[in-house]
């Protein structure tokens, strides 16, 4: 597990040190609105995600990151990573950031980072992401990434839009043209 330098940002693996700052992120009634369907969730579903994260790190390189803004580097201002795409084998983009971060591409920078990640070092052949439709600022961000549309589905009783890139995709997105 190591961590990942942008230009603004730095990424480092979430451990359980980082409990309750992830539970306040995850709570924050802007960022659970879309994350986690406006519940507030108790602190084990943290640790849970924390545990989780660190055995996908062991198992494929990559997991859940805390969010680091260079200007404020000890507060986690967003989170970035991969986990198992609905208990599956494939691979599922994740990310989310604090309001007071949001419109500064930051998102995309974290998320573009942690997709470098997974294809150059992780070696995965395919990357999914998913949003609920009203959420169009993550919608754009999957754009900005080169993600491509794959279909619009109800999910968890949401409407749901599903994003994907494979390796050949990224490395097109990636090389100068």
């Amino acid at each position: 597990m190591s961590d990942i330098r942008t230009t603004r940002l730095l990424l480092r693996p979430i451990t359980s040190a980082d409990t309750t700052s992830l539970h306040a992120l995850w709570t924050n009634k802007e960022v659970r609105r879309y994350l986690w369907d406006n519940r507030i969730i108790p602190v084990d579903v943290v640790e849970t995600i924390i545990a989780a994260s660190t055995t996908y790190f062991e198992r494929h390189g990559s997991g859940f990151y805390g969010v680091h803004s260079n200007d404020e580097p000890t507060r986690i201002v967003g989170f970035c990573g991969h986990r198992a795409f609905e208990d599956t084998e494939q691979t599922e983009l994740l990310y989310g950031m604090h309001p007071d971060f949001w419109r500064q591409g930051l998102g995309t920078e974290a998320a573009r980072a942690v997709l470098a990640r997974g294809f150059d070092a992780c070696d995965f052949d395919k990357v999914f992401a998913t949003t609920d439709t009203p959420n169009q600022r993550s919608v754009k961000v999957l754009q900005r990434l080169g993600m491509s549309f794959d279909r619009r589905q109800v999910r968890h009783g949401l409407d749901t839009v599903f994003y994907s890139m494979t390796r050949q995709e990224y490395s097109h997105v990636t090389q100068p043209a």
